[in-house]
């Protein structure tokens, strides 16, 4: 099968030829008009040169440019469903299936109702569990009041025996202090009594009969002289009465100041240091009688007051109680919960969207939890998994950009990105690459042959040229430049990437240059070329030909 360059340059052959027919044909023509008209042949040159002017090849043109250039991998391989895009439906609890809605073929949708099982046993289960559960909460209501009302009794219980355990170490001490003070009361009356009366006192004492003789013997002045003017008439009865009266006080006086005087000198008696002694004893015994009550309610009160802290042992046991009936309730709530999500999984749905594509089971069979009733494809989340050389999927990361072709659609191009690469296969030295696929509904379906064309990089400012500018000379990639002066330069290059008909030069060019790309095969450094016209351009030059062809008529 012959190449495009081939193909090209053949057409190109049978151009010139056809170029140089009527080139011929023009000049017999000519000849013929100049042999009717008479005119001449000029004469030969006087030079003497006969040789022939080199002919200039016809070519056609093209610029280099700036392009967008990627470089490109290919791989080959097939049309998949996307991972999680198949799904099976299956029985959740197993049972008798009741029905079966679609078929192979069908399309459902996302959540659509795709069969039915049996679910009375499940319903039954459901109400068992709500009857336990209505039990449970019920029980759980009791404990929980029943160890809040042992926790407030014991907090009263203890704030009760708190405060006597107080009230005891109050009263202990309380009595304590007052036996103390009475202690010391008898103590100090006792000693008084013992050491008699004191220096200072018996000189007090003398002092006041001294006083009370000579307020005696004042009032017996005053009554005599009040007697011996009564007597005379001089002063009334009443002053004479009162006189009387004054020495009756005065000698009382007299005799208690003495008495009294007497016994501070006499000291205490026998009897009053017994009876301060008893006093004494007596005030002894009831400070250790108050220290030993006082102590025996204080250990009461201890005593009372730790029982009634034991007593949040119980309140704990109570609690726990409460906290395992409500754990139980939860329990019971989760089993009620699960039943009737199990009775309501009598209706089976389909997940995802798409096509079924498999039905194993029928109305009346029985379905368990691991056999599939039906198979669902979604036909819009499709993959392409390919395969290429090892050199190449090295350079193709996860993202890359992708373009996919297939046989039944070869003018339409699946737009699509690289979801993972595979390790390399020591026997087949290939690696597998997964590439998540965008496509119209209905234009790709599973199992289709197609090819992957994977962007490895981009080249925004890339010298490009048309791919059939491009030649081989002894190896190597070149080019010719149509020059100014007419002459074919070669030109050697390095290219890269191609892409729609587009070769990257990565050196030897730059863009502006204008090349030939077509007729270049035959040339060699230093060639005449001719650019050939458009076919627009022919067009122009016929008819200014006619129209000077006309006027010189």
């Amino acid at each position: 099968m012959m190449s495009h360059e081939a193909r090209m340059y053949g057409a190109l052959k049978r151009r010139r030829a056809i170029h140089v027919a009527k080139a011929f044909a023009i000049g017999s023509i000519t000849i013929a008009a100049i042999n009717t008209s008479g005119c001449k042949r000029p004469a030969a040159s006087d030079s003497g040169d006969d040789k022939k002017e080199e002919h200039a090849s016809l070519v056609k043109t093209c610029i280099s440019e700036v392009h967008s250039i990627e470089s490109t991998v290919m791989a080959q391989g097939t049309i998949v469903a996307a991972q999680g895009a198949i799904v099976h439906v299956a029985a959740v609890t197993p049972g008798r299936i009741a029905e079966v809605l679609v078929r192979e073929g069908d399309l459902i949708q996302p959540g659509q109702i795709v069969a039915r099982i049996d679910n009375k046993p499940q319903q039954m289960q459901a109400v068992s569990a709500a009857a336990a559960l209505t039990v449970s909460k019920t029980q759980a209501n009791q404990t929980e009041l029943s160890a809040e009302a042992v926790a407030a009794d014991q907090d009263n219980s203890v704030r009760i025996a708190r405060l006597n355990y107080e009230a005891a170490l109050q009263d202990r001490d309380t009595g304590v202090e007052l036996a103390q003070t009475s202690l010391q009361a008898a103590e100090t009356d006792f000693d008084k009594t013992k050491a008699g009366a004191r220096p200072q006192e018996i000189a007090q004492a003398v002092h006041t009969t001294a006083q009370a003789l000579a307020t005696r013997n004042r009032a017996q002045i005053e009554l005599d002289r009040s007697r011996l003017l009564y007597d005379k008439g001089v002063v009334a009865k009443r002053q004479l009465e009162d006189a009387v009266t004054a020495l009756d006080v005065a000698i009382a006086v007299l005799g208690s100041a003495q008495q009294q005087e007497s016994l501070l000198r006499v000291g205490a008696r026998a009897e009053d240091l017994k009876a301060a002694q008893l006093r004494v004893t007596f005030a002894q015994q009831t400070l250790k009688q108050a220290r030993l009550t006082g102590d025996a309610k204080v250990a009461q009160a201890k005593a009372a007051l730790r029982q009634a802290d034991q007593a949040q042992l119980q309140v704990e046991a109570k609690k726990s109680e409460a906290q395992a009936a409500r754990q139980t309730v939860t329990q019971k709530q989760a089993d009620y919960a699960s039943a009737s999500e199990l009775a309501k999984y009598s209706e089976l749905r389909s997940s995802i969207g798409g096509i079924v594509t498999k039905r194993t089971l029928n109305s009346g069979d029985y379905a368990d939890t691991t056999t599939p009733i039906l198979e669902v494809t979604d036909n819009r989340a499709l993959n392409l998994v390919g395969y290429l050389p090892a050199d190449q999927g090295e350079l193709v990361r996860t993202g890359f950009a992708a373009r996919v072709r297939t046989a039944d659609s070869p003018g339409t191009i699946f737009y699509g990105s690289v979801l993972s690469v595979g390790q390399v296969d020591p026997q087949t030295n290939l690696m597998s690459v997964r590439v998540a696929l965008s496509a119209p509904k209905g234009k790709l379906r599973t199992g289709q042959f197609a090819s992957v064309e994977i962007v490895t990089t981009v080249h925004p400012q890339a010298v490009s040229v048309p791919k059939q500018a491009i030649i081989n000379r002894d190896g190597h990639s070149v080019v010719y430049q149509f020059g100014n002066d007419g002459v074919a330069h070669r030109i050697a290059i390095t290219v890269a990437s191609e892409q729609a008909g587009m070769v990257e030069v990565s050196t030897g060019l730059k863009a502006g240059t204008k090349l030939i790309i077509l007729g270049q095969y035959e040339l060699s450094e230093g060639a005449k070329v001719e650019e050939e016209k458009a076919e627009a351009d022919k067009k122009e030059a016929g008819k200014g030909d006619a129209e000077s062809a006309g006027k010189k008529k």
